[in-house]
């Protein structure tokens, strides 16, 4: 694994959240653009922490150092965009919105990082 400090099951909740925060509001700009912005801000959503360009990082976990990993062999999601789905997609089903909130405040794990083996990491 790379210079990666795991802090139990999952990083410091606030860095977690102001991340989010961050790319739920580059995700709110990219739908902004008109007729097509909808489908870059929809696919910025989904495949975020996939994406090369990146390193596997967000932009807003890239700002904070946090990195999602795969949980067997530390290895970024970059080249993977099925975890990266599987990760998000969950948020589109209201349903599942309502159990991820219960984990990742009670269980400090997302389900998400549970069904697609990953985990995030704080890097140096």
């Amino acid at each position: 694994m790379s210079k990666a400090q795991k802090f139990g099951q999952t990083v410091f909740f606030t860095e977690r959240i102001l991340a989010a925060v961050i790319d739920v509001s580059i995700t709110f700009g990219l739908t902004l653009f008109p007729r097509i912005g909808w489908i870059f801000g929809l696919i910025y959503f989904l495949f975020k922490d996939c994406l090369p360009f990146t390193n596997g990082q967000s932009f807003g976990r890239r700002l904070f150092n946090l990195k999602v990993v795969h949980i067997k062999d530390g290895s970024s999601l970059v080249g993977n965009p099925d975890k990266a789905l599987i990760r998000q997609i969950i948020f589109l089903v209201p349903i599942l919105n309502l159990i991820e909130i219960y984990y990742f405040f009670f269980r400090k794990k997302r389900k998400a990082e549970l069904w697609s083996e990953t985990e995030i990491v704080k890097t140096n």
